[in-house]
């Protein structure tokens, strides 16, 4: 125990000095004014000078430092697998009757000398125990880094858990469990007998293609115990087969990846479903089949190359252009364009208009202002250069000639990011040839690229953008695009920077705005029992993201019921968790209004019927196995629970752990002194009344 004080102890003397002051005030005329005898105020004094001298030293904030010791139990955490895949096969009679009993005899056990924390684990942990065993995915890798983060330390004496050993999310569980840091014991439940069966492992396929498209979907297969048996891969829609393929189980256990190519026939939201024929004396047929939802889109972007004749560079355009699944382009030349203006969403005037045919091409080109179609134009020797003032290029004092100029990156990135390997390709590209003359930026528009004359820079535009207003533009002022196509390809085999930055500046042009400013993000395809859980963003006028208006989505099943949720705000952008629905097909609409517009978006969604705890029921014992020699542990089977509490007491690795720390208790507080002082005054206030002093 050790005295210390908030202000300094040099200052306990003043108190005494306070303390003898004030007796010495009070009681120093005490023998010529009562005629008390000296030894009787002195004495009273002396009580006065005592309690005084203490009250002042209670200012200094005094306290007491004690050393106190506590002991604590070591935490032993018990996880119970929660996972459907138990009931599937094995003794699932003594799995909820006699392994429950005993379970809850070693927790009785363990709770005398050790502090016993029971979870139950599925796709998540939960605390206590729960035998509904109604999990519909585990995740083991998630119950240690659980443990880790709650109970990491040195009180952490053990880890039990039991279980079949199957996971199907999250990663390996060796590595999170050796993280601990302590013996992680485990209790191997399930049934490890490998039955006949036929298994639809997983299905590949990409969630959004194209009318007419044929998209690619892998299937992977396993199998046991049928070696020379036979059965058929097919892919179904509304009813019938649209593409298979016969199987030969060829090995034991067996393994095969089948490839196929589906075209989409219908557009929206189209349901197709992978099943294997049933062969006889399978243990399980539910997994043989899965079904899964491909969005089928038929709003290709209409992209209309219009040249003045026949040139290289559009080839270039389109090849880059077509490597985008979704566009679809076209070719024309000269003065008739083949298509209505209303049709297009982009056109790319390859040195047309030309002074041969602006007047034959004015009035399509007033039905694309009129129906705020985007303009691409790409201007070269045959161009009527005053044709590009609309679209941000001034061209002034033209001259029937040429000049080369490479390109330098200008300031128009702020419409879209270019990555510093794309900027280096672009300015060691070979020169285009472009109109000779003096060349300004209109009025919105923006320099991409500039021209850079031999080596001399310019603030003349090469390549410009124009993003204001209803229509967009950009103006390429020189022919010769193929030629940077060509030097990549000789380079490096491929030309992936010419052709993104085709591709970007066409998505630039052709992106429709104001749909873009309300988007729910990507709908991934979800399994039954999980939640629902979908974001969404909003964009004002200037683009800027608002998360002020109400966004409400409406569910639609199958059968027409409708069920209607709210967005919340997180951050700049909506969330929303809808909880889990049943396995279905669902459509959906979210909507909003903002500034007195109204946004909308769509899609579908679909609800996987299938269990994946039933998609392997064989235990893997050998996972805990490898987890309980890794860590220190015991592995043991069910039979094995009774005993389990003697075999971790014998280990001597839960001994309890004392902890010593310094305690402070302000002395001011202390009960016995206030009586103490109290007791002080009391006596001086009862020898001053006896005495006739008030």
């Amino acid at each position: 125990m050790q005295l210390t004080t908030a202000h300094s102890l040099w200052l306990a003397p003043l108190c005494l000095l306070l303390g003898a002051a004030y007796a010495w005030g009070l009681y120093r005329n005490a023998t010529a004014r009562n005629g008390w005898p000296p030894a009787l105020w002195r004495a009273m004094a002396a009580l006065r000078a005592l309690t005084v001298a203490c009250l002042a030293f209670f200012l200094l904030e005094p306290m007491v430092r004690v050393m106190m010791r506590e002991v604590r139990k070591p935490v032993v955490v018990l996880a119970h697998d929660g996972s459907s895949s138990l009931m599937a096969a094995g003794d699932t009679t003594s799995l909820v009757g006699a392994y429950r009993a005993d379970l809850q005899e070693l927790i009785d056990r363990l709770s005398e000398d050790h502090d016993v924390r029971t979870f139950t684990y599925a796709a998540e942990l939960q605390e206590g125990l729960s035998f509904d065993q109604l999990g519909e995915r585990t995740d083991i890798d998630r119950v240690f880094r659980a443990v880790h983060d709650r109970f990491a330390g040195p009180d952490l004496g053990a880890v039990i858990i039991d279980g079949d050993g199957i996971y199907n999310r999250g990663r390996d569980p060796l590595l999170a469990a050796e993280r601990l840091g302590v013996p992680v014991t485990t209790i191997a439940l399930g049934d490890t007998t490998v039955r006949p069966d036929l298994v639809l492992r997983d299905v590949e396929f990409n969630r959004v293609t194209y009318l007419g498209n044929a998209f690619p979907v892998r299937v992977r297969i396993h199998a046991h115990h049928l070696k020379g048996r036979g059965t058929r891969v097919a892919i179904m829609h509304d009813g019938r087969e649209v593409v298979g393929r016969e199987l030969v189980v060829d090995a034991d256990p067996f393994s095969s990846e089948i490839s196929f190519l589906v075209k989409a026939t219908a557009p929206g939201g189209q349901r197709y479903s992978v099943v294997l024929k049933d062969i006889e004396g399978e243990a399980a047929l539910d997994n043989n089949r899965r079904s899964f939802l491909i969005d089928v889109l038929d709003d290709r972007k209409q992209v209309l190359i219009l040249a003045d004749a026949p040139h290289p560079d559009v080839a270039a355009i389109r090849a880059a252009l077509e490597a985008v699944e979704g566009y679809e382009v076209s070719v024309a030349h000269g003065a008739d364009p083949g298509r209505a203006a209303e049709e297009l969403d982009l056109v790319v005037l390859h040195q047309a208009p030309s002074n041969s045919t602006k007047a034959a091409l004015a009035p399509f080109l007033q039905r694309l202002e009129s129906a705020a179609v985007p303009v691409w134009m790409v201007l070269g020797g045959r161009s009527a250069l005053e044709a590009a003032e609309p679209f941000g290029v001034q061209v002034r004092s033209p001259q029937p000639a040429y000049t080369d100029a490479q390109a330098a990156m200008g300031a128009a990135q702020s419409f879209f990011t270019l990555e510093a390997e794309d900027v280096r390709a672009f300015e060691r590209f070979p020169p285009l040839q472009v109109p000779f003359g003096q060349y300004a930026l209109g009025r919105g528009a923006t320099a991409l690229m500039t021209q850079r004359i031999g080596v001399v820079p310019t603030e003349y535009p090469l390549i410009t953008l124009q993003g204001q207003g209803e229509r967009r533009s950009a103006v390429v002022c020189g022919e010769g695009l193929w030629r940077w196509r060509l030097s990549e390809t000789r380079a490096a085999a491929h030309p992936v920077h010419f052709d993104r930055l085709m591709q970007r500046i066409a998505q630039f042009l052709a992106t429709d705005r104001t749909k873009d400013r309300f988007k729910v993000g990507e709908v991934p395809a979800f399994a039954h029992g999980d939640p629902i859980v979908l974001t969404a963003e909003l964009y004002n006028a200037s683009y800027e993201p608002v998360n002020g208006p109400e966004v409400s989505l409406r569910l639609k099943d199958e059968a027409g019921q409708e069920f209607v949720h709210v967005f919340s705000p997180v951050g700049n952008a909506y969330r929303l968790d809808a909880g889990t629905l049943p396995p279905g097909r669902y459509t959906w609409m979210a909507s909003t209004t903002l500034d007195g517009q109204r946004f909308t978006d769509e899609g579908i969604l679909e609800v996987d019927p299938t269990v994946v705890e039933r998609l392997s029921t064989v235990a893997d014992h050998g996972l805990w196995s490898r987890i309980a020699a890794r860590t220190g542990g015991h592995a043991v089977g069910m039979d094995g629970v009774v005993a389990l509490g003697d075999l971790l007491k014998a280990d001597g690795k839960l001994a309890a752990r004392s902890y010593a720390h310094a305690a402070y208790h302000d002395l001011v507080g202390l009960r016995w002194i206030f009586f103490l002082l109290l007791g002080l005054l009391t006596i001086e206030w009862v020898l001053r009344r006896r005495n006739g002093a008030y």
